[in-house]
Formats: C-alpha cells, sequence, structure tokens
C-alpha cells in the first residue's frame, strides 16, 4: 500500500495557502478512491508546519516511518525544507518527493514542469511517475551547511529576496518584480571576487550578481540559467558583470525573454561541479527562496557543489 505524507505550510504565499487546504484533501480524497476502485490502496497522511524549518524535521521522519512519497504542499521554501529532510536519510532508503505548488513562486514546479494550477497537479502523486534529479549543497564561512534544489543567488539576488519578503500587499511575481526594481534603486551593490571552478581559479573580476542553478529559473518567472538541467550532474553558474543602475533596469526585460546571454560583455555562464567564491564586501544570499546570509551575517566565502541523482521526483505523466 503506498503511503503519502503531505506536508503543508499555511504559511505559504502570504498565508492563502491555508485557504485550500480543505479543497486539496478533498481532491486527494477524491482521487484515492478512484485508484481504490482499480485496486490500489492509498494511504494519505496530512501534518501542517506551524514555524519555519519544521518541515525538514517532518520529512525526516515520515522518511524513517516508511512512507514512500513525502509531499511539499506550498512553496518554493516548503519544498527546500522538505529536501533537507529527506537527504538526512540514506539514498537507498530515501523516499520520493512529491509537490503541490502552492507558494508564490513555485519556480521548483515550473522546472519539473507540473501543470500551473495546484489542483492539476493532484493526479502527479498518483501517477507512478518521476524522475531523478540532482541536488546542491552549500556551505559558507559561517559553518552554514544545507541542500538545496533549484538556485543559490549571490549578491542581487538575494538582496531581491530579502526586498520580496518586505512586499505584503500583492501577490506572486508582481511581488518579485517589485523587488527586483527596489533593489535596483536602492540597494544596488558591485562585488570584487575570486572564483574557483572545480577547484581552477579564474581571473578575479566585478560582479553585480552570482546565480548557481540547478533550474532554469527563479524568482517566480525569471529565466536566469535557460540552459540549466535538473539531472546532467552540474550546476550552471551565471555571473552578472559589473553593471550601473541604467543597465540593470535595461537588461531586466531582456532576461525575462532569456536573451540576455546573448550580452556576453555583461553575462557569462557555464557548467561546473563545485564553485567557491570569495567576496570583497558582504554578500546577500538565498537559496530556494529562502534566506542564507544577511548583510548582518557577512558571510564572504561560500562553497556550492552538486550532489548528482539525489532525489527522485514525482512528475507529471
Amino acid at each position: 500500500m503506498p503511503r503519502i505524507k503531505l506536508i503543508l505550510n499555511p504559511a505559504s504565499d502570504r498565508g492563502r495557502t491555508a485557504k485550500i487546504g480543505e479543497t486539496l484533501q478533498a481532491l486527494l480524497h477524491e482521487q484515492a478512491e478512484i485508484e481504490h476502485q482499480r485496486g490500489v490502496h492509498y494511504e494519505l497522511n496530512w501534518e501542517l508546519t506551524e514555524r519555519a524549518g519544521q518541515a525538514v524535521d517532518i520529512a525526516q521522519q515520515a522518511a524513517l516511518d516508511g512512507f514512500d512519497i513525502i509531499t511539499a504542499v506550498g512553496g518554493d521554501g516548503t519544498v527546500h525544507e522538505i529536501v533537507n529532510g529527506l537527504m538526512r536519510i540514506d539514498e537507498k532508503k530515501r523516499p520520493r518527493l512529491g509537490v503541490l505548488p502552492a507558494g508564490s513562486g513555485n519556480d521548483f514546479a515550473h522546472n519539473i514542469q507540473l501543470p500551473d494550477k495546484v489542483e492539476d497537479c493532484v493526479q502527479c502523486l498518483f501517477s507512478n511517475t518521476s524522475r531523478v534529479i540532482d541536488v546542491g549543497l552549500y556551505k559558507d564561512d559561517k559553518g552554514r551547511q544545507e541542500y538545496w534544489d533549484n538556485t543559490v543567488g549571490l549578491g542581487f539576488s538575494g538582496a531581491v529576496n530579502m526586498a520580496a519578503r518586505k512586499i505584503t500587499w500583492i501577490y506572486g511575481f508582481p511581488v518579485y518584480l517589485l523587488a527586483v526594481l527596489e533593489t535596483i534603486i536602492t540597494t544596488h551593490k558591485r562585488i570584487g571576487v575570486e572564483v574557483t571552478l572545480d577547484g581552477q581559479p579564474i581571473p578575479s573580476r566585478k560582479v553585480t550578481m552570482i546565480a548557481l542553478c540547478n533550474g532554469p529559473r527563479e524568482g517566480g518567472g525569471f529565466p536566469v540559467a535557460p540552459h540549466a538541467l535538473l539531472d546532467d550532474g552540474y550546476l550552471t553558474y551565471m555571473f552578472m558583470r559589473d553593471t550601473n543602475r541604467a543597465e540593470m533596469l535595461y537588461f531586466l526585460p531582456v532576461v525575462m525573454a532569456s536573451n540576455h546571454l546573448g550580452y556576453k560583455r555583461f553575462f557569462e555562464d557555464g557548467n561546473t561541479r563545485r564553485i567557491t567564491v570569495k567576496a570583497d564586501h558582504t554578500l546577500a544570499i538565498h537559496a530556494d527562496g529562502e534566506v542564507l546570509g544577511t548583510w548582518e551575517m557577512d558571510v564572504r566565502e561560500v562553497e556550492v557543489s552538486i550532489v548528482p541523482s539525489a532525489i527522485r521526483v514525482m512528475c507529471n505523466a
């Protein structure tokens, strides 16, 4: 009997996820009944989180309790926490990851090609269709270590993520767009960095942003690394070189249209298994939209690597 653990984060999407919980439960139980009539008996078990970080522990315990699929009902942050819980489990015993995208950005769900509407994703949990994806590992000079599934942003995108958390009167992609504009105007910084790729140093440079990507899209709809693949055993890096505010505004629609990599003077991308970055200023940092580095933390050195074929995720049949 397949066992599905559903971890709902009622705080996702500014609390809007809590409002669809009952609807999703009804849809899931209806689909489980259909599967029962076909001879497959599913166990559904729901649990709500009450604080940030709790989904990590719930996912780990659910795996130890023998659940076959651990499902994130929420946004990219909820997926991020559950991935960290699953990565505590031995690879041979690690359950599959399910996603019912009900957050503000839902970039990971988009990158694994789930339907846009959360209601249309329900059948994916029962389809028995899955794919293996890579997972990233983040470490910094403050001793923090954390897994991530979609993107890590250093510099500008980290600052955008912090700005977006303060915007509570709109929802979805407009939050991130407004946060981008606000960050360009108020906290635009150029950072000197020393970078090594798979242990090999490259010339020092000034950058506005470094994106380290497992999937192509972040920020609710910005395809910063359009060539990134979730299952190739590499992370894709994208450097936005030293740019001023006017250039940032010019490139905003260019990035949204996935055309920025044609501007070689300003953008550079490539693949690596491990990257280290040493900065001459404090780095604002996010991983999957979760804040890992604030101005006060003064993180200046990070190492990011890829763990190939780490998790099997349920996807659209």
